[in-house]
């Protein structure tokens, strides 16, 4: 089960590969973002089936409580932090 704050990565489509953050869930859909390309203003909407969870971002969690100002920077820096830490895990 895919929910906000999630890591996932598109496994079809044109963006194939890109890691994104997941910004809002429906029933079908889900919104992410990953501040360069889809912003938190216009997020993606992707079929859930398209994508699959990496893991949960325990910080944008904590950045979205205490800071009303998440923006687009934060979000890639956010998204650059997980992905070093996950390469530095697996070598």
């Amino acid at each position: 089960m895919i929910n906000t704050g999630d890591i996932v990565v598109s496994i079809t489509g044109h963006d194939r590969g890109e890691h994104y953050l997941v910004i809002d869930c429906d029933k079908d859909f889900i919104y992410v973002a990953n501040g360069r390309l889809k912003t938190l203003d216009k997020p993606k909407k992707k079929n859930i089936k398209h994508v699959s969870r990496l893991g949960k971002s325990d910080e944008f969690i904590d950045i979205r409580k205490s800071d009303n100002n998440f923006n687009d920077v934060k979000l890639k820096y956010l998204l650059k932090n997980w992905r070093s830490k996950c390469l530095n895990q697996t070598l």
